[in-house]
Protein backbone atom coordinates (compact mmCIF):
# COMPACT_ATOMS: atom_id res chain seq x y z
CA UNK A 1 0.00 0.00 0.00
CA UNK A 2 0.94 3.13 -0.79
CA UNK A 3 2.35 5.14 1.83
CA UNK A 4 0.86 8.94 2.50
CA UNK A 5 4.05 10.80 1.10
CA UNK A 6 4.28 8.80 -2.00
CA UNK A 7 0.55 9.75 -2.84
CA UNK A 8 1.47 13.28 -2.65
CA UNK A 9 4.59 12.94 -4.77
CA UNK A 10 2.56 10.83 -7.19
CA UNK A 11 -0.32 13.59 -7.64
CA UNK A 12 2.69 16.14 -7.44
CA UNK A 13 3.70 14.49 -10.64
CA UNK A 14 0.42 14.49 -11.87
CA UNK A 15 0.06 18.83 -11.47
CA UNK A 16 3.67 18.99 -12.78
CA UNK A 17 2.88 16.77 -15.95
CA UNK A 18 -0.03 19.00 -16.12
CA UNK A 19 1.65 22.50 -16.30
CA UNK A 20 4.31 20.52 -18.82
CA UNK A 21 1.64 19.19 -21.34
CA UNK A 22 0.16 23.04 -21.35
CA UNK A 23 2.96 22.97 -24.46
CA UNK A 24 1.99 19.63 -26.14
CA UNK A 25 2.52 19.13 -29.44
CA UNK A 26 -1.04 20.45 -30.33
CA UNK A 27 -0.77 23.70 -28.30
CA UNK A 28 2.98 24.21 -29.20
CA UNK A 29 2.59 23.64 -32.96
CA UNK A 30 -0.05 22.28 -34.74
CA UNK A 31 -2.61 24.84 -33.27
CA UNK A 32 -0.73 27.89 -33.88
CA UNK A 33 0.36 26.44 -37.47
CA UNK A 34 -3.28 26.70 -38.54
CA UNK A 35 -3.36 30.62 -37.58
CA UNK A 36 -0.93 31.24 -39.46
CA UNK A 37 -1.14 28.95 -42.58
CA UNK A 38 -2.36 32.44 -44.44
CA UNK A 39 0.26 35.10 -43.19
CA UNK A 40 3.02 32.77 -44.37
CA UNK A 41 1.24 31.82 -47.41
CA UNK A 42 0.94 35.23 -47.97
CA UNK A 43 4.52 36.68 -47.35
CA UNK A 44 6.31 33.41 -49.64
CA UNK A 45 3.27 33.59 -52.14
CA UNK A 46 2.72 29.69 -51.28
CA UNK A 47 -0.83 27.99 -51.72
CA UNK A 48 -2.62 26.53 -48.89
CA UNK A 49 -2.01 23.28 -49.90
CA UNK A 50 2.38 24.13 -50.24
CA UNK A 51 1.86 25.33 -46.77
CA UNK A 52 -0.08 22.21 -45.33
CA UNK A 53 1.82 20.44 -46.90
CA UNK A 54 5.11 21.35 -44.13
CA UNK A 55 2.70 20.43 -41.39
CA UNK A 56 1.96 16.95 -42.66
CA UNK A 57 5.56 16.54 -43.45
CA UNK A 58 6.12 17.18 -39.50
CA UNK A 59 3.78 14.89 -38.50
CA UNK A 60 4.98 12.11 -41.38
CA UNK A 61 8.72 12.14 -39.46
CA UNK A 62 7.05 12.36 -35.91
CA UNK A 63 5.07 9.13 -37.23
CA UNK A 64 8.13 7.80 -37.85
CA UNK A 65 10.22 8.24 -34.99
CA UNK A 66 7.46 7.95 -32.58
CA UNK A 67 7.87 4.45 -31.64
CA UNK A 68 11.56 4.43 -31.44
CA UNK A 69 10.99 7.45 -28.82
CA UNK A 70 9.10 5.19 -26.82
CA UNK A 71 11.07 2.35 -26.70
CA UNK A 72 14.34 5.05 -25.72
CA UNK A 73 11.76 6.40 -23.26
CA UNK A 74 11.19 3.13 -21.63
CA UNK A 75 15.06 2.18 -21.80
CA UNK A 76 16.90 5.08 -21.06
CA UNK A 77 14.17 7.16 -18.52
CA UNK A 78 12.26 10.34 -18.86
CA UNK A 79 14.92 12.86 -18.32
CA UNK A 80 17.63 11.87 -20.63
CA UNK A 81 14.57 11.91 -23.75
CA UNK A 82 12.41 14.67 -22.98
CA UNK A 83 15.14 17.57 -21.59
CA UNK A 84 17.58 16.87 -25.16
CA UNK A 85 14.01 17.40 -27.22
CA UNK A 86 12.76 20.35 -25.38
CA UNK A 87 16.14 22.18 -25.77
CA UNK A 88 16.13 21.43 -29.58
CA UNK A 89 12.85 21.95 -30.25
CA UNK A 90 12.95 25.48 -28.89
CA UNK A 91 15.82 26.30 -31.07
CA UNK A 92 14.02 24.85 -34.09
CA UNK A 93 11.09 27.02 -33.53
CA UNK A 94 13.29 30.31 -33.63
CA UNK A 95 15.26 29.20 -36.56
CA UNK A 96 11.91 29.20 -38.33
CA UNK A 97 11.41 32.78 -37.39
CA UNK A 98 14.22 33.61 -38.86
CA UNK A 99 13.78 30.92 -42.42
CA UNK A 100 14.15 32.72 -45.75
CA UNK A 101 11.26 32.13 -47.92
CA UNK A 102 12.75 28.80 -49.76
CA UNK A 103 10.79 25.31 -49.59
CA UNK A 104 13.69 23.56 -48.93
CA UNK A 105 14.79 25.12 -46.14
CA UNK A 106 10.89 24.88 -44.81
CA UNK A 107 10.62 21.64 -45.46
CA UNK A 108 13.65 20.65 -43.64
CA UNK A 109 13.26 22.81 -40.75
CA UNK A 110 9.57 21.42 -40.13
CA UNK A 111 11.05 17.69 -40.57
CA UNK A 112 13.57 17.96 -38.11
CA UNK A 113 11.08 19.97 -35.68
CA UNK A 114 8.11 16.74 -36.31
CA UNK A 115 11.26 14.25 -35.04
CA UNK A 116 12.72 16.32 -31.80
CA UNK A 117 9.27 17.03 -30.79
CA UNK A 118 8.00 13.65 -30.39
CA UNK A 119 8.55 14.01 -26.33
CA UNK A 120 5.93 16.27 -25.98
CA UNK A 121 3.44 14.22 -27.48
CA UNK A 122 2.38 13.42 -24.22
CA UNK A 123 3.97 9.78 -24.34
CA UNK A 124 6.63 10.92 -21.23
CA UNK A 125 3.84 12.49 -19.49
CA UNK A 126 1.19 9.44 -19.47
CA UNK A 127 4.12 7.01 -18.79
CA UNK A 128 4.74 9.04 -15.40
CA UNK A 129 0.73 8.10 -14.51
CA UNK A 130 0.97 5.00 -15.12
CA UNK A 131 3.84 4.26 -13.21
CA UNK A 132 2.93 6.43 -9.96
CA UNK A 133 -1.06 5.60 -10.05
CA UNK A 134 -2.77 2.18 -10.36
CA UNK A 135 -6.51 2.66 -9.21
CA UNK A 136 -7.08 6.58 -10.05
CA UNK A 137 -4.48 6.62 -13.42
CA UNK A 138 -7.90 7.00 -15.41
CA UNK A 139 -8.83 10.67 -13.23
CA UNK A 140 -4.76 11.09 -13.33
CA UNK A 141 -4.23 11.27 -16.65
CA UNK A 142 -7.60 13.23 -17.52
CA UNK A 143 -6.14 15.78 -15.30
CA UNK A 144 -3.07 15.38 -17.52
CA UNK A 145 -4.98 15.87 -20.36
CA UNK A 146 -6.56 19.38 -19.56
CA UNK A 147 -3.09 20.82 -19.28
CA UNK A 148 -3.04 20.13 -23.77
CA UNK A 149 -6.18 21.80 -23.13
CA UNK A 150 -5.54 24.59 -21.92
CA UNK A 151 -2.70 25.04 -23.47
CA UNK A 152 -4.69 25.13 -26.79
CA UNK A 153 -6.79 27.80 -25.47
CA UNK A 154 -4.26 30.20 -24.32
CA UNK A 155 -1.23 29.74 -27.21
CA UNK A 156 -3.87 30.63 -30.24
CA UNK A 157 -4.33 33.89 -28.38
CA UNK A 158 -0.39 34.71 -27.25
CA UNK A 159 0.22 33.66 -30.87
CA UNK A 160 -2.32 35.92 -32.08
CA UNK A 161 -1.15 38.75 -29.82
CA UNK A 162 2.30 38.59 -31.31
CA UNK A 163 1.18 38.32 -34.52
CA UNK A 164 -0.63 41.29 -34.60
CA UNK A 165 2.64 43.00 -32.50
CA UNK A 166 5.18 42.28 -35.36
CA UNK A 167 4.31 38.93 -37.84
CA UNK A 168 4.06 35.22 -37.75
CA UNK A 169 8.06 35.21 -37.35
CA UNK A 170 7.98 36.55 -33.86
CA UNK A 171 4.99 34.00 -32.90
CA UNK A 172 7.94 31.23 -33.80
CA UNK A 173 10.56 32.86 -31.73
CA UNK A 174 7.84 33.49 -28.87
CA UNK A 175 6.79 29.45 -28.89
CA UNK A 176 10.39 28.60 -29.04
CA UNK A 177 11.12 30.52 -26.33
CA UNK A 178 8.05 30.02 -24.04
CA UNK A 179 8.57 25.55 -24.31
CA UNK A 180 12.51 26.90 -22.79
CA UNK A 181 10.54 28.76 -19.91
CA UNK A 182 8.35 26.88 -19.10
CA UNK A 183 8.85 22.99 -19.60
CA UNK A 184 12.50 22.46 -19.51
CA UNK A 185 12.51 23.53 -15.57
CA UNK A 186 9.93 20.92 -14.84
CA UNK A 187 11.50 18.21 -16.56
CA UNK A 188 14.92 19.39 -15.27
CA UNK A 189 14.26 19.39 -11.85
CA UNK A 190 10.56 17.91 -10.55
CA UNK A 191 9.29 14.99 -13.22
CA UNK A 192 11.08 11.80 -12.42
CA UNK A 193 9.85 8.03 -12.44
CA UNK A 194 8.87 6.79 -9.18
CA UNK A 195 11.32 4.99 -7.08
CA UNK A 196 11.24 0.76 -6.38
CA UNK A 197 9.65 1.74 -3.17
CA UNK A 198 7.44 3.87 -4.59
CA UNK A 199 5.53 1.93 -7.37
CA UNK A 200 2.01 1.23 -6.85
CA UNK A 201 1.41 -2.18 -5.48
CA UNK A 202 -2.14 -3.92 -6.69
CA UNK A 203 -3.32 -6.76 -5.03
CA UNK A 204 -1.70 -10.41 -5.52
CA UNK A 205 1.76 -8.78 -6.82
CA UNK A 206 4.82 -10.78 -5.41
CA UNK A 207 7.53 -8.14 -5.05
CA UNK A 208 7.99 -4.23 -5.42
CA UNK A 209 8.88 -3.50 -8.67
CA UNK A 210 6.81 -5.90 -9.90
CA UNK A 211 5.57 -4.57 -13.71
CA UNK A 212 2.82 -5.76 -15.41
CA UNK A 213 2.23 -6.22 -19.03
CA UNK A 214 2.67 -7.38 -22.56
CA UNK A 215 6.28 -7.39 -24.55
CA UNK A 216 5.93 -5.47 -27.63
CA UNK A 217 5.79 -9.31 -29.96
CA UNK A 218 3.24 -10.30 -27.69
CA UNK A 219 0.86 -7.00 -28.39
CA UNK A 220 1.40 -6.93 -31.89
CA UNK A 221 0.23 -10.29 -32.10
CA UNK A 222 -2.62 -9.45 -30.05
CA UNK A 223 -6.47 -8.74 -31.56
CA UNK A 224 -6.84 -5.89 -29.26
CA UNK A 225 -4.17 -3.91 -30.80
CA UNK A 226 -5.41 -3.87 -34.56
CA UNK A 227 -8.58 -3.13 -33.72
CA UNK A 228 -7.27 0.29 -31.21
CA UNK A 229 -4.97 0.74 -33.97
CA UNK A 230 -7.63 1.42 -36.94
CA UNK A 231 -10.09 3.06 -34.73
CA UNK A 232 -7.36 5.25 -33.40
CA UNK A 233 -6.04 6.12 -37.01
CA UNK A 234 -9.45 7.14 -38.49
CA UNK A 235 -9.61 9.36 -35.21
CA UNK A 236 -6.50 10.93 -35.40
CA UNK A 237 -7.11 11.69 -39.23
CA UNK A 238 -10.33 13.32 -38.63
CA UNK A 239 -9.74 15.70 -35.99
CA UNK A 240 -6.77 17.26 -37.04
CA UNK A 241 -7.58 17.60 -40.19
CA UNK A 242 -10.73 20.01 -39.24
CA UNK A 243 -8.67 21.54 -36.39
CA UNK A 244 -5.94 22.80 -38.52
CA UNK A 245 -8.42 23.95 -41.56
CA UNK A 246 -10.24 25.72 -38.56
CA UNK A 247 -9.03 29.29 -39.21
CA UNK A 248 -9.00 29.02 -43.01
CA UNK A 249 -12.39 27.53 -43.12
CA UNK A 250 -13.84 30.42 -40.36
CA UNK A 251 -11.99 33.52 -42.26
CA UNK A 252 -12.72 32.34 -45.63
CA UNK A 253 -16.35 33.32 -44.34
CA UNK A 254 -16.29 36.57 -42.99
CA UNK A 255 -15.02 35.54 -39.89
CA UNK A 256 -12.23 38.19 -38.50
CA UNK A 257 -9.24 36.20 -36.83
CA UNK A 258 -9.63 37.47 -33.86
CA UNK A 259 -13.08 35.70 -33.76
CA UNK A 260 -11.70 32.59 -35.48
CA UNK A 261 -8.68 32.28 -32.70
CA UNK A 262 -11.45 32.69 -29.92
CA UNK A 263 -13.64 29.69 -31.80
CA UNK A 264 -10.44 27.36 -31.79
CA UNK A 265 -9.34 28.29 -28.77
CA UNK A 266 -12.97 27.28 -27.44
CA UNK A 267 -12.68 23.75 -29.02
CA UNK A 268 -10.51 23.83 -25.88
CA UNK A 269 -13.56 24.09 -23.20
CA UNK A 270 -15.01 20.94 -24.52
CA UNK A 271 -11.26 19.46 -24.77
CA UNK A 272 -10.93 19.99 -20.69
CA UNK A 273 -14.77 18.94 -19.79
CA UNK A 274 -14.40 15.78 -22.09
CA UNK A 275 -10.99 14.54 -20.43
CA UNK A 276 -11.64 15.68 -17.22
CA UNK A 277 -15.20 13.86 -16.82
CA UNK A 278 -14.05 10.87 -19.33
CA UNK A 279 -10.54 10.44 -16.33
CA UNK A 280 -13.09 10.49 -13.80
CA UNK A 281 -15.68 7.89 -15.40
CA UNK A 282 -12.76 5.83 -16.53
CA UNK A 283 -12.20 4.62 -13.53
CA UNK A 284 -16.00 3.66 -12.99
CA UNK A 285 -17.27 1.86 -16.21
CA UNK A 286 -14.90 0.43 -18.84
CA UNK A 287 -12.75 2.23 -21.62
CA UNK A 288 -14.49 1.01 -24.76
CA UNK A 289 -18.17 3.06 -23.88
CA UNK A 290 -16.18 6.35 -23.17
CA UNK A 291 -14.26 6.05 -26.01
CA UNK A 292 -17.31 5.05 -27.83
CA UNK A 293 -18.80 8.33 -27.22
CA UNK A 294 -15.95 10.78 -27.39
CA UNK A 295 -14.88 9.47 -31.15
CA UNK A 296 -18.55 10.01 -32.21
CA UNK A 297 -19.34 13.49 -30.35
CA UNK A 298 -17.53 15.31 -33.47
CA UNK A 299 -19.59 13.57 -35.80
CA UNK A 300 -22.46 16.13 -35.24
CA UNK A 301 -19.81 19.31 -34.57
CA UNK A 302 -18.83 18.77 -38.87
CA UNK A 303 -22.37 18.77 -39.56
CA UNK A 304 -22.80 22.32 -37.91
CA UNK A 305 -19.10 23.88 -39.09
CA UNK A 306 -20.04 22.02 -42.79
CA UNK A 307 -24.26 23.92 -43.15
CA UNK A 308 -24.30 26.25 -40.22
CA UNK A 309 -23.01 30.49 -39.19
CA UNK A 310 -21.01 31.91 -36.74
CA UNK A 311 -23.04 30.19 -33.68
CA UNK A 312 -23.45 26.94 -35.22
CA UNK A 313 -19.26 26.98 -35.65
CA UNK A 314 -19.06 27.71 -31.54
CA UNK A 315 -21.19 24.82 -31.22
CA UNK A 316 -19.24 22.60 -33.91
CA UNK A 317 -16.29 23.24 -32.08
CA UNK A 318 -16.94 22.16 -28.56
CA UNK A 319 -17.96 18.86 -29.88
CA UNK A 320 -15.25 18.54 -32.29
CA UNK A 321 -12.81 19.61 -28.66
CA UNK A 322 -14.49 16.68 -26.42
CA UNK A 323 -12.44 14.39 -29.57
CA UNK A 324 -9.26 16.39 -29.73
CA UNK A 325 -6.51 14.97 -28.09
CA UNK A 326 -8.15 12.00 -27.37
CA UNK A 327 -4.97 9.96 -27.66
CA UNK A 328 -3.81 11.39 -24.09
CA UNK A 329 -6.06 10.14 -21.40
CA UNK A 330 -8.60 7.84 -23.44
CA UNK A 331 -5.82 6.15 -25.39
CA UNK A 332 -2.84 6.00 -23.28
CA UNK A 333 -5.64 4.32 -20.42
CA UNK A 334 -6.71 1.69 -22.78
CA UNK A 335 -3.30 0.91 -24.29
CA UNK A 336 -1.97 0.39 -20.06
CA UNK A 337 -5.59 -1.89 -19.05
CA UNK A 338 -4.82 -4.04 -22.57
CA UNK A 339 -1.49 -3.93 -23.01
CA UNK A 340 -0.05 -2.74 -19.41
CA UNK A 341 2.65 -0.46 -18.66
CA UNK A 342 5.91 -3.24 -19.01
CA UNK A 343 6.54 -1.63 -22.36
CA UNK A 344 4.33 1.22 -22.12
CA UNK A 345 6.79 3.37 -23.61
CA UNK A 346 7.05 1.38 -27.04
CA UNK A 347 3.64 0.00 -27.46
CA UNK A 348 2.28 3.72 -26.88
CA UNK A 349 4.94 5.06 -29.11
CA UNK A 350 2.97 2.90 -31.79
CA UNK A 351 -0.06 4.40 -31.23
CA UNK A 352 1.25 8.05 -31.37
CA UNK A 353 2.86 7.74 -34.99
CA UNK A 354 -0.95 6.54 -36.12
CA UNK A 355 -2.28 10.03 -34.17
CA UNK A 356 1.34 11.99 -36.12
CA UNK A 357 0.08 10.16 -39.32
CA UNK A 358 -3.31 11.43 -39.10
CA UNK A 359 -1.92 14.76 -38.48
CA UNK A 360 0.03 14.32 -41.86
CA UNK A 361 -3.32 12.76 -43.85
CA UNK A 362 -6.02 14.69 -42.29
CA UNK A 363 -5.43 18.53 -42.56
CA UNK A 364 -3.74 17.97 -45.87
CA UNK A 365 -7.19 16.24 -47.15
CA UNK A 366 -8.53 19.01 -46.33
CA UNK A 367 -7.00 21.61 -47.59
CA UNK A 368 -6.53 19.44 -51.24
CA UNK A 369 -10.17 19.43 -51.24
CA UNK A 370 -10.67 23.02 -50.79
CA UNK A 371 -8.00 23.32 -52.91
CA UNK A 372 -9.69 21.14 -55.85
CA UNK A 373 -13.37 21.84 -55.09
CA UNK A 374 -13.86 25.06 -53.15
CA UNK A 375 -15.14 23.66 -49.96
CA UNK A 376 -14.21 21.64 -47.40
CA UNK A 377 -17.35 19.63 -47.22
CA UNK A 378 -16.77 16.91 -49.17
CA UNK A 379 -14.23 16.19 -46.61
CA UNK A 380 -16.37 16.33 -43.80
CA UNK A 381 -18.62 13.70 -45.34
CA UNK A 382 -15.61 11.43 -45.55
CA UNK A 383 -14.39 11.98 -42.09
CA UNK A 384 -17.50 11.69 -40.53
CA UNK A 385 -17.76 8.45 -41.60
CA UNK A 386 -14.43 7.28 -40.64
CA UNK A 387 -15.35 8.44 -36.98
CA UNK A 388 -18.62 6.25 -36.75
CA UNK A 389 -16.17 3.61 -37.76
CA UNK A 390 -13.76 4.43 -35.17
CA UNK A 391 -16.35 4.76 -32.37
CA UNK A 392 -18.17 1.04 -33.52
CA UNK A 393 -14.47 -0.38 -33.01
CA UNK A 394 -13.94 0.89 -29.94
CA UNK A 395 -17.05 0.00 -28.30
CA UNK A 396 -16.14 -3.20 -29.53
CA UNK A 397 -12.82 -3.94 -27.31
CA UNK A 398 -14.14 -5.80 -24.76
CA UNK A 399 -13.01 -6.76 -21.31
CA UNK A 400 -9.58 -5.16 -19.92
CA UNK A 401 -6.57 -7.58 -19.75
CA UNK A 402 -4.86 -5.74 -16.99
CA UNK A 403 -7.75 -4.14 -14.79
CA UNK A 404 -7.05 -1.99 -11.34
CA UNK A 405 -5.48 -4.15 -8.93
CA UNK A 406 -5.12 -7.21 -10.76
CA UNK A 407 -2.52 -8.89 -9.56
CA UNK A 408 0.97 -8.88 -12.25
CA UNK A 409 0.72 -12.49 -13.05
CA UNK A 410 -3.52 -12.76 -14.13
CA UNK A 411 -4.11 -13.01 -17.87
CA UNK A 412 -7.90 -12.56 -18.59
CA UNK A 413 -9.04 -14.34 -21.63
CA UNK A 414 -8.34 -11.94 -24.75
CA UNK A 415 -11.78 -12.67 -26.48
CA UNK A 416 -14.13 -11.65 -23.52
CA UNK A 417 -17.07 -9.77 -24.54
CA UNK A 418 -17.44 -6.34 -23.81
CA UNK A 419 -18.78 -5.10 -20.62
CA UNK A 420 -20.39 -1.69 -19.79
CA UNK A 421 -20.85 -1.55 -16.59
CA UNK A 422 -18.74 -0.59 -13.83
CA UNK A 423 -15.31 -2.64 -13.70
CA UNK A 424 -14.77 -5.27 -10.74
CA UNK A 425 -15.18 -4.90 -7.30
CA UNK A 426 -11.14 -5.14 -6.80
CA UNK A 427 -11.06 -1.48 -8.62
Amino acid sequence: MATTTTQRRAWFIVGSSTLAMTLSVNALVLTPYGILIKPIGDEFGWSRSTVTAALSLYALTAALVMPLMGGLLDRYGFRKVVIPGVVISGILLCLLAVAPASIVVWFVLMGLLGIVTTPQNGVPYYKLAAQWLDRRRGLAMGIIGTGGAVGIALVPHYVGALLQWVDWRLAFLGLGALLLVVVLPLAGTVLREPRHHELPQPEGRHEVGDVPGMELREALRSPRFWQLFVAVLLMGSAIPGVMVQMTPLLTDRGVSVEAAIGIVSLMSVGTMLGRLVGGFVLDLVQAPLVAAIVFASPILGFLLLANGGFGFAVAGALLIGTALGAEGDIVSYMVSRYMGIKCFGQIYGIFMAVLAFGYAFGPFAFAVTYDVTGSYNPAFVAFGVGLAVSSALALTMGRYRYPPGAPATETPREEDAVELGPPSPRA
